[in-house]
Order: structure tokens, then C-alpha cells, then sequence
């Protein structure tokens, strides 16, 4: 019997051991720090309201619709320049003020998963200034990756800059 349960502990330990082994740490392409003046709250109620885009994209954003097929919720926007994207929502967590977006279409070649994260955080130290952490994460081909890396980047100035003149 004391053999039988050292063989099943020894099995759970290892099962254990390939389960950690198998988790692996998600280095952002790029992490970026939007600081506004306004209440965490007031910043969630702008940014969870995804249509309302437009309104703080800083005139990058033409036309936003949200849709949902079946269980999945998508967002199709149409940039100023006439550039259309599809964006999977994958979650928008109001207890935790973030959400994640997975590019879809048009993904360049080479670039197997792009994802989009924005969550607002109060400032410790500052009741009257919010942050707004913004991250992006790619699988692929590092060239392929970087002009996607490049382009969501100017994305998220405007945003920010936008989320500023309405909130701010």
C-alpha cells in the first residue's frame, strides 16, 4: 500500500512538473503607459463603450461595428485612410477595467497572432491622474512582426491623445 501511494505521489509530481514547465512567460512586442487626468472609472466608462472609438481615436477611426456571431463578438473598423480590420473581442472585464482584442483580418504573412490590451489602473499616488496600460502581443516572424508593431503603436498615440482632449 505505502508503495501504491509513493508510485500515484510520484505520477501527480510529475504531472505537476509538466504542467509548470509547460507555461511560458509572454514577452510584450510593447507596453505603453497613458497617464490622464481623469477618475480610473470615468476613463472604463469611455473606453468600455467600444463603438465610442471614434470618439477618442483621434479622427484614425472612420467607422466602428461591433457584431457578434454566435458566441464570438468582433469589431470591424474602418480607418481614415480607408484600411479596414476585424478585431475579436476577447474579453472586457468591467470588475477589472481591461480588455483584449485578437487581430483577425488582416493578419501580414508571417505574423500568427496579434493582440491588442488596454486596463485602467488609479495612480497611487496621485487621486486626480489614472493610467492606462497598453500592450501588444504577436507570435510570428520577428520581420513580419514589426511594421503590425509599428502601426498599432501610432494606434494607440492617437487613442491616447484622443482619450486626453475628451477627458482631460
Amino acid at each position: 500500500m505505502k508503495q501504491l501511494f509513493t508510485l500515484l505521489l510520484i505520477c501527480c509530481s510529475m504531472a505537476a512538473m509538466a504542467q509548470i514547465q509547460a507555461a511560458q512567460k509572454i514577452i510584450p512586442e510593447y507596453l505603453h503607459e497613458s497617464q490622464i487626468k481623469s477618475t480610473p472609472v470615468k476613463i472604463w466608462r469611455t473606453i468600455r463603450d467600444l463603438p465610442k472609438a471614434k470618439e477618442y481615436s483621434n479622427g484614425m477611426i472612420k467607422e466602428i461595428d461591433i457584431r457578434t456571431v454566435g458566441q464570438v463578438s468582433y469589431r470591424d473598423l474602418v480607418f481614415a485612410d480607408g484600411t479596414k480590420r476585424t478585431d475579436e473581442i476577447e474579453q472586457v472585464h468591467d470588475q477589472y477595467k481591461f480588455f483584449v482584442f485578437n487581430i483577425q483580418d488582416p493578419l501580414p504573412k508571417g505574423v500568427s497572432k496579434a493582440i491588442i490590451t488596454a486596463l485602467v489602473e488609479s495612480r497611487p499616488d496621485n487621486d486626480d491622474v489614472a493610467v492606462v496600460r497598453w500592450s501588444i502581443i504577436m507570435e510570428g516572424d520577428k520581420s513580419a512582426r514589426k511594421p503590425l508593431v509599428e502601426s498599432l503603436t501610432a494606434e494607440i498615440a492617437n487613442y491616447e491623445a484622443g482619450l486626453k482632449k475628451l477627458l482631460e
